[in-house]
C-alpha cells in the first residue's frame, strides 16, 4: 500500500512577502491569508514543509503547526492584459456610468 510520502514527497517552501515560494512558482492559502504569514517587518527566511505532486505543480500541500495539511494554490502576478483591453475595459466602465447618471435623471 502506497502511502502518503510515496505519492507526495515531502519538500521545504520558503515563506516571503509575496506567499509560498517552491520549485519557481509561487503560492498562497487561506491560512496564510488569515494568519499574515506574508507580512514581515524586517526581512527573514523562513520555510515550511510541504507535500509536492510530482505531476501537477497548481498545488501544494502545506503542513500546518498542529500537524494538518492545507492546499496551497499556484498564483501568479502577471497581468496579461493588452491596451487594448484596457481601453476597451475602460470605454465599458464609462458607458456603464452613464446609463446610471440617465437612470438617476429619470427616477427624478
Amino acid at each position: 500500500m502506497e502511502t502518503l510520502y510515496d505519492l507526495f514527497p515531502l519538500e521545504r517552501a520558503e515563506i516571503t512577502n509575496k506567499g509560498l515560494f517552491f520549485n519557481g512558482n509561487w503560492y498562497s492559502c487561506s491560512v496564510a491569508i488569515k494568519e499574515q504569514w506574508f507580512i514581515f517587518k524586517e526581512v527573514i527566511s523562513r520555510e515550511i514543509p510541504i507535500y509536492v505532486d510530482r505531476n501537477d505543480n497548481e498545488y501544494i500541500l502545506v503542513v500546518l503547526t498542529d500537524g494538518s495539511l492545507t492546499i496551497a494554490y499556484r498564483i501568479t502576478d502577471e497581468i496579461g492584459m493588452s491596451e487594448q483591453n484596457k481601453l476597451s475595459y475602460q470605454e465599458k466602465i464609462r458607458d456603464l456610468k452613464q446609463q446610471l447618471k440617465k437612470r438617476k435623471r429619470v427616477r427624478k
